[in-house]
């Protein structure tokens, strides 16, 4: 603010405490700066938000002034209008109206005009790939899959937007549900793993292999409260999946075959000791029901020493690649092993 006042003394006037020739130099001040503020001075009006909005309205409320949008330089001018008390009365409105939002929301107001970055997660590649979200929850892309999500989660609602094939570990917090959606899907779930793939706009799955999740149709028309109210849901639990076809528009809710590929996000234990490759390939080709080959014939005779414990295929397929120094490629339920 400018130095000739003291705060104090701004402070005594909008108390109605100044007598008469406090009252004078206070009005005497603000006149003085030519009815302006500088954009340092109306910075810090907006730091000391509630005293100096109450100082400009007093003051603008005297003086019949309008809060206006205009350079840098002079962000309130005076407005020259034919009905003065117009003038005066809009003023007095608006400077009531900004009071009133400070009072009301005080410090909140950078939290609520801080944006967050939006993150958009894309699997480029021929393998999976792993990505923490910040709050400790763990997504699997498979490849040509992306997954976009607010950098932070500061709302009360985690909420996702995804396509592809996306297998989730979903973090427990019963305070903020976690939401994706998928295209035509909305799933609700508090923390559990499953996997969602959108086949484009055609075809949906969701598939759950722990836990609980909650599966809806997407309502662009509905706000985020009613999403969670959770109308016209579908329950799914673990070995349960729904399928949604757009041209039929409905849910279908079965349970996962045997065969189904889902098998490979279970996490399982098992040891090796100086195994061939080709037969670890055969036991993880069954138990997680996929089909593993080799872009090469010799890697067949790689030994394996490995312990793993409580892993999905995934897991399992990048350590072996790691130790052995090998890459994989994934398409569906087929993998393919490649020497680097």
């Amino acid at each position: 603010m400018k130095s000739e006042i003291s705060e104090a003394l701004i402070e005594k006037y909008l108390n109605k405490q100044c007598n008469a020739e406090e009252v004078k130099l206070v009005e005497a001040w603000y006149d003085a700066m030519g009815n302006s503020l500088s954009a340092e001075e109306f910075d810090q009006i907006r730091k000391n938000s509630l005293l100096k909005a109450r100082m400009l309205y007093n003051i603008k409320r005297r003086s019949g002034l309008s809060l206006h949008n205009g350079s840098e330089g002079a962000p309130f001018k005076k407005v020259h209008r034919k009905n003065r008390s117009t003038g005066v009365w809009a003023a007095a409105a608006a400077i009531v109206l900004i009071a009133f939002i400070w009072l009301l929301l005080g410090g909140q107001l950078d939290k609520i005009f801080k944006t967050d970055p939006v993150v958009l997660v894309k699997n480029e590649s021929k393998t999976i790939l792993k990505h923490h979200l910040p709050d400790g929850s763990v997504i699997w892309l498979a490849p040509h899959s992306s997954l976009q999500y607010s950098g932070t989660f500061q709302q009360g609602v985690r909420e996702v937007t995804m396509r592809g094939d996306v297998f989730f570990e979903v973090a427990k917090d019963p305070n903020k549900p976690f939401l994706i959606n998928s295209g035509s899907l909305l799933t609700k779930v508090l923390g559990t793993s499953f996997r969602i793939r959108s086949a484009g706009d055609a075809e949906e799955e969701v598939s759950v292999v722990t836990g609980m999740v909650a599966v809806s149709r997407v309502d662009e028309n509905i706000s985020v409260a009613e999403k969670m109210q959770g109308s016209r849901e579908v329950l799914l639990v673990a070995d349960q999946k729904v399928h949604f076809n757009k041209h039929k528009a409905h849910l279908v809710k079965t349970k996962e075959t045997s065969r189904s590929s889902v098998k490979m996000w279970k996490k399982r234990s098992m040891s090796f000791e100086d195994k061939p490759l080709k037969d670890i390939a055969h036991l993880l080709d069954s138990t997680f029901n996929v089909q593993i080959d080799f872009q090469d014939k010799k890697l067949e005779s790689y030994t394996l020493t490995a312990d793993f414990n409580q892993l999905n295929l995934i897991s399992i397929m990048e350590i072996i690649s790691q130790s052995l120094n090998l890459q994989y490629e994934i398409s569906g339920d087929r993998i393919r092993l490649i020497k680097k």
